[in-house]
């Protein structure tokens, strides 16, 4: 398999003439109505965007627990940023973070699974894996699914890291560098898969519940055909939402795989729901809405072309979305118009934001990890 990054295909299919055109475009002054206001900050680490390490952190039990790239997972108080506990893992950190059920998971780049206790940081287990990891483990239903880039999901023991179940995907030929994150809900197990499939899987023992194309390999040459679901699944009710690279967005049923409505698209993140609509960052920088029940688009917003956006998150009743310079900005969900922007660091926003009750946690590639809150 050989494995690609979203920017090195852009820049593959620049050339010099067009670099006008593919530049980021400029930001313009926007009238605020709403504030980003940091409640708390504090720099982890270092993320290894070049290996794309998607570093999610997790939140729970009124804890955000966090992860570098260097080996370190911190687990700080969600409202004050207070430290709790720290543990260096000694390895190079590629996935997480995952909780739940007492523990933090994580994963280094050479498939190693490593459990820390929630409240402590002392590690529980370690597994190793067949393959690298570079999304965030599931946890739940007493399991821990991890996703590798070789094509397996993954069932482990969450007690004692035992692996008890092993599905096997053939990949296509060309796919995007990442994967997604797996996600269990109800004792179902929902992951995307670089061959643009979605598939519901039973969490206790990995017997596949049903399976439904989100994206249709188009053209011949091998990278038109790429439609890798990088972004996790989203669970909301009885649907499920996903959305892959040169593909479409779906809305499917839970229970069956049924689908409800598909719309043309193309991202390497996951979607956010609220306010009725399904939002979404397409891979050139432009966002939509669409509405929940039909699909029907509700608007599009193009001033962010190039940007390199991150997934969006609906917190409160606005629509965020990060950038490659450190900028987030605030969208009306009933219109898409900008209402607020701030700018937290310099490098990329690419890790998905958390939205959680009254705070907003934004996490940079130089690891500046910010809680913020919605002022009007």
């Amino acid at each position: 398999m050989l494995a690609v990054a979203l920017a090195a295909v852009i820049s593959a299919c620049a050339s010099n003439e067009e670099k006008e055109d593919t530049d980021p475009v400029e930001l313009t002054e926007i009238q605020e109505s709403v504030r980003l206001t940091e409640v708390w900050s504090t720099n982890i680490g270092d993320i290894d965007a070049l290996r794309y390490a998607m570093l999610t952190p997790g939140l729970i039990d009124g804890k955000i627990i966090a992860a570098n790239s260097d080996g370190d997972v911190v687990a700080l108080d969600r409202s004050t940023g207070k430290r709790v506990w720290k543990t260096d893992i000694e390895r190079s950190i590629s996935g997480g973070v995952g909780v739940g059920l007492g523990i933090a998971v994580v994963a280094d780049f050479r498939g190693r699974v490593v459990a820390l206790d929630l409240n402590t940081g002392e590690q529980r287990w370690d597994t190793q894996l067949s393959g690298e990891v570079v999304s965030t483990p599931a946890v739940g239903a007493g399991m821990v699914v991890v996703q590798t880039v070789d094509g397996k999901l993954l069932g482990l023991n969450a007690e004692t890291g035992a692996q008890t179940w092993r599905h096997n995907t053939a990949l296509p030929v060309l796919t995007l560098r990442g994967t997604a994150s797996p996600v269990i809900s109800g004792g179902v197990v929902f992951a995307g898969l670089d061959n643009g499939k979605l598939i519901a899987l039973s969490a206790t023992d990995g017997i596949t519940r049903w399976e439904q194309r989100v994206a249709i390999p188009q053209g011949t040459a091998e990278l038109e055909r790429v439609v890798d679901i990088d972004g996790a699944p989203l669970v909301r009710g009885e649907l499920v939402f996903a959305a892959s690279y040169q593909g479409r967005v779906v809305a499917l049923s839970r229970e069956d795989g049924r689908g409800l409505w598909a719309r043309d698209a193309s991202t390497n993140h996951g979607v956010a729901v609220g306010a009725g609509q399904v939002f979404l960052s397409d891979a050139d920088g432009s966002v939509h809405a669409y509405n929940v029940g039909n699909g029907q688009i509700q608007w599009t917003n193009s001033e962010l072309l190039r940007r390199q956006l991150g997934g969006p998150a609906y917190f409160v009743d606005v629509v965020v979305v990060g950038d490659l310079d450190g900028y987030l900005h605030v969208l009306d969900p009933t219109s898409g118009r900008f209402v607020g922007r701030t700018r937290i660091d310099r490098d990329p926003i690419r890790i998905p934001l958390l939205a959680d009750g009254n705070l907003l946690f934004a996490l940079s590639d130089d690891g500046e990890l910010v809680a913020l809150r919605l002022e009007r």
